[in-house]
């Protein structure tokens, strides 16, 4: 039997993207408990993106897409008819991004190992010296994958697609659960959501975390938990998938309390 099953696990992911972790999560047994700790915003100028769309409609393609998050693809090709990437090798940052864009008919080239700008870069380095590559982008995302790419030599096009914001408000239900102890795990899968958590909890924020298992989606996202003063028990590598894996794992040894 699952180590999750019958636990309450809180979900920080945007309102848009809660169903995929959900979905793995009720699969252990699990009870997903949603709290959206950020949202999702349009840039404040669209004027770079704009223009890289109006390159790529006009038929001037680069030699490659990056996107780093599967929201990304669903901005992204809002934006644009994916037929017009056709011939364009895309890189997507793990298989939930990539199933994004074959849910659009595109495919994606992923990392073998490892989530995030880091495994992205070592993905690309190799291939984009003195290449054009667009990468659409979240304002303030990770600049190690911007730094990456450049050193490689790439000819890069970094624009702007839509900004992460901290959630205006909390869902009293899940909010009464935290105060409650109620929440057995919070699941991280960013480090914007665990932003958005301190944000939307204040000087609460490391207190209700104390009383949880928490599990973050890679080494950056962990790192901005730490610094918004989180406990952290668990790092996960790949994608939800893995997420989950490792808060199972988590539950199942050291459980709350003891920080990894």
């Amino acid at each position: 039997m699952s180590s999750l099953r019958g636990k309450r696990v809180l979900v920080t992911r945007a309102a848009e993207d809660q169903a995929e972790l959900a979905d793995l999560l009720a699969a252990r047994g699990a009870v997903p408990v949603p709290l959206p700790c950020i949202a999702f915003a349009d840039p404040l100028d669209r004027g770079p993106l704009d223009a890289a769309l109006g390159l790529l409609r006009a038929g001037v393609r680069p030699d490659f897409v990056v996107l780093a998050s599967p929201h990304a693809v669903v901005r992204f090709l809002r934006e644009l008819d994916p037929a017009l990437l056709r011939g364009v090798r895309i890189a997507a940052a793990g298989r939930g991004t990539a199933r994004r864009l074959e849910e659009r008919g595109l495919s994606g080239m992923v990392p073998a190992e490892g989530v995030g700008a880091e495994a992205l870069v070592e993905l690309l380095a190799p291939m984009v010296g003195g290449k054009d590559v667009l990468l659409p982008r979240a304002e303030g995302g990770n600049p190690s994958l911007i730094d990456g790419l450049q050193r490689a030599g790439a000819r890069l096009a970094a624009v702007t697609l839509y900004r992460t914001v901290p959630a205006a408000s909390a869902d009293p239900a899940a909010v009464r659960l935290l105060r409650e102890g109620g929440i057995d795990a919070i699941a991280f899968a960013s480090g914007s959501a665990a932003r958005g958590f301190a944000a939307l909890f204040g000087a609460d924020a490391a207190n209700f975390s104390a009383r949880a298992a928490v599990v973050c989606l890679g080494p950056a996202c962990a790192e901005e938990s730490r610094l918004a003063g989180l406990r952290v028990d668990a790092v996960s590598g790949g994608g939800l998938s893995e997420l989950v894996d490792a808060l199972e794992s988590a539950m199942s040894t050291a459980g709350p309390g003891h920080p990894v």
